[in-house]
C-alpha cells in the first residue's frame, strides 16, 4: 500500500512521518495534541530536556487513555495503540527519524 510522506511540527522540530493515504488529517490532529501536551508540560514544570518532558508527556497521555478505556472506551484496541505510539514516540526524539505509521 502506497505512503505519503507528512511534515509535522512537534516543539520547533519537524519530522517526515509516512502514512496510509486517507490518514493524513488524523496524523495532523495527532500531532498537534502532542504538541500541545508537550508544551503545557513544559510551561508547568521545572523539568528540564527533551527527554524528561516527553515522559511526563507520555505520562499523562497514558493516564487520559487508560482513564478513557476505563470509562467505557475502546478496550483492548486503545491499550495495542498506546503501545505503538509510545514506540513511535520513542523513536521521534531522533529528528532526522522517518517515522511509519
Amino acid at each position: 500500500m502506497p505512503k505519503e510522506s507528512v511534515k509535522v511540527r512537534i516543539l520547533d522540530r519537524e519530522f517526515t512521518i509516512a502514512c496510509p493515504p486517507g490518514e493524513r488529517e488524523d496524523l495532523e490532529a495527532a500531532a498537534d495534541y502532542l504538541n500541545g501536551q508537550l508544551q503545557i508540560v513544559q510551561s508547568q514544570s521545572k523539568v528540564i530536556g527533551l527527554e524528561h518532558t516527553v515522559v511526563l508527556a507520555a505520562l499523562n497521555l497514558s493516564n487520559e487513555l487508560l482513564r478513557l478505556r476505563r470509562d467505557g472506551g475502546e478496550g483492548d484496541d486503545a491499550l495495542q495503540r498506546l503501545r505503538e505510539l509510545r514506540e513511535k514516540v520513542s523513536a521521534a526524539t531522533d529528528p532526522g527519524e522517518t517515522l511509519r505509521l
